[in-house]
């Protein structure tokens, strides 16, 4: 079970993920289509997620957790967000 400011912190590193990722790298036209911008998205998402400033709670998230969490934020990142703004998230 995590702890309110483990929970707190989870948020705050999603909040700035989605933000840095709309910004730079899902802005590049059929980013999912090239190699090297799902790459690159791919190492914002770890890069972020490990960072000392930024990144999940440690010791909270091992390094397998942070590992599985990273995959997770691309599978979901790659389905909801083909373009900026998402089609599955915008207001209708």
């Amino acid at each position: 079970m995590r702890l309110p400011k483990e929970i707190e912190c989870v948020k705050k590193v999603a909040a700035e993920l989605l933000t840095t990722l709309k910004a730079e790298k899902l802005r590049v036209e059929n980013w999912r289509e090239k190699e090297a911008t799902r790459d690159a998205v791919r190492v914002v998402i770890r890069d972020l997620l490990w960072a000392d400033r930024t990144g999940l709670p440690d010791p909270a998230y091992t390094e397998i957790d942070v590992e599985a969490r990273g995959d997770d934020v691309f599978r979901h990142v790659y389905r909801a967000y083909p373009t900026v703004p998402s089609p599955f998230y915008s207001v209708q």
